[in-house]
């Protein structure tokens, strides 16, 4: 069972409608995200370019489409057993066939996984490939044609979000008629047709459509989706089917578009019927140097992840050079002289720089120090109004010394006691007078009450 179609290498794709021996021919030319198309004939598609793919189908009568139920919520696991339910629903056996899974969706009720199939027998697809080589083409690959009328449909026709109408895409071609059933995006199932019955078209319909919904959608597509012919056809169906009816934009070349542009474009919907035994050689080939071409490409990808870790180290080594001179700038500033600095020192020799500075300058640190300043101007204010003589004077936050004179002891005594009301615990004693000082000498010790901070 195949899950893709391995063109992305291909910039430029054919479609092939064999319209009943005369192929009708698109080309479509991949840029960026986007894809044109144009006419072509059979002489471009004699021998193609490099990187271009040819893309036919498998007729609805020539293959199948299955919608399968496994009743394990795991799509992965139960894309695994589709193999085998798929054998018991075909009249012969899956092994005599090429199978493509083009999609899984959870059922209704969460317990199981859908997934939806599409295949055909290898006889069919040798038939189709004799058929194909007559008329000088050789396909890269082997679409299914209701799959690529539906995903084109899609693509030019996309359904508002909203709507859930029924819409049946209806190819009117030379020597088949195909039919498509499709609901909110879903593809439902197809039949194919030798002539336009209205009534197989209305059994087809009411396979897929028990109650007949208020709205259905027509699209008409093929070579022979003429206006007269639609109408005659439509006129016929609306009585039963009524909704609206509307022919694509250039009918003739639809399902050709259809194959080039998804033979370009990868998809959920990707199909190619030619795989296993029929694999094209040029897609063999190109499967035979895969595991070369990944190799060289994971090589690539490690010498490119090699360069940028050599690159970036450097990048990194150069950004922590710099630093590191940075930091020793900072460090000499800071001490002021380059000595004993070290390399993934010079942090820690700004801190000692710092710390010595800081005891250094201390005192004149204290100086300036705000509540300092202010014990020392109500110092200086008190012993002012007692009319006493400051000859020396230490103060820290802590503690202090006061040595003074006054004309009596007791001058002293009193500027203790005011000081012990500004939250400080004093004491003062006498002092011996100096040489022909008349005014009695003290010292006052001062030291910081606990309570106060």
């Amino acid at each position: 069972m195949n899950f893709t179609t391995p063109t992305g290498w291909a910039h430029t794709a054919y479609g092939i409608d064999e319209n009943g021996g005369q192929p009708i021919l698109i080309k479509a030319v991949r840029r960026g995200r986007s894809l044109s198309f144009s006419k072509a004939d059979s002489s471009e598609t004699a021998t193609p370019a490099p990187r271009t793919v040819l893309a036919a189908c498998l007729f609805q009568r020539e293959s199948f489409t299955r919608w399968l139920t496994a009743p394990i919520a795991s799509s992965r696991k139960a894309a695994t057993v589709f193999h085998s339910l798929l054998d018991i629903q075909l009249p012969f056996s899956v092994e005599d066939c090429e199978i493509a899974l083009l999609g899984t969706m959870p059922t209704d009720d969460g317990t199981g996984t859908r997934g939806l199939v599409a295949g055909a027998r290898h006889e069919d697809i040798e038939k189709k490939l004799e058929g194909l080589a007559q008329s000088g083409l050789d396909p890269h690959l082997l679409d299914h044609e209701s799959i690529a009328l539906w995903h084109q449909s899609l693509i030019e026709y996309a359904p508002v979000r909203e709507e859930s109408s029924p819409r049946v895409v209806i190819y009117l071609g030379s020597d088949r008629i195909t039919l498509v059933a499709d609901q909110s995006a879903v593809f439902l199932g197809a039949l194919s047709l030798r002539q336009p019955e209205a009534e197989a078209i209305h059994r087809f319909l009411k396979s897929h459509f028990p109650d007949v919904p208020a709205i259905t959608q027509f699209l008409w597509t093929g070579p022979g989706a003429t206006l007269g012919t639609v109408e005659s056809l439509y006129a016929s169906l609306s009585s039963r089917w009524p909704g609206s009816s509307k022919i694509v934009h250039e009918p003739e070349t639809f399902l050709a578009r259809a194959l080039a542009g998804r033979a370009l474009t990868p998809c959920p919907t990707s199909c190619n019927l030619r795989s296993g035994l029929h694999l094209h050689p040029e897609l063999a080939r190109r499967q035979e140097k895969q595991p070369t071409l990944w190799g060289r490409a994971c090589l690539a990808s490690g010498l490119l992840l090699c360069l940028v870790n050599v690159v970036w180290l450097a990048a990194a080594q150069h950004r922590i050079s710099e630093t590191q001179a940075s930091l020793k700038a900072l460090a000499v500033e800071v001490s002021g002289s380059p000595r004993g600095i070290q390399v993934g020192q010079e942090v820690l020799a700004a801190r000692r720089a710092m710390d010595q500075q800081t005891k250094t300058m201390e005192p004149f640190l204290a100086a300036v120090d705000g509540p300092l300043r202010d014990t020392l101007n109500t110092i200086l204010f008190l012993a002012t109004e007692e009319g006493l003589t400051i000859e020396t004077l230490t103060l820290s936050r802590k503690n202090g010394v006061i040595h003074g004179l006054a004309p009596k002891f007791e001058q002293g005594g009193k500027l203790a006691q005011r000081l012990n009301g500004a939250g400080w615990t004093t004491s003062v004693e006498r002092k011996v007078q100096p040489p022909g000082e008349e005014r009695e000498a003290f010292v006052i010790g001062m030291e910081r009450n606990r309570e106060k901070k």
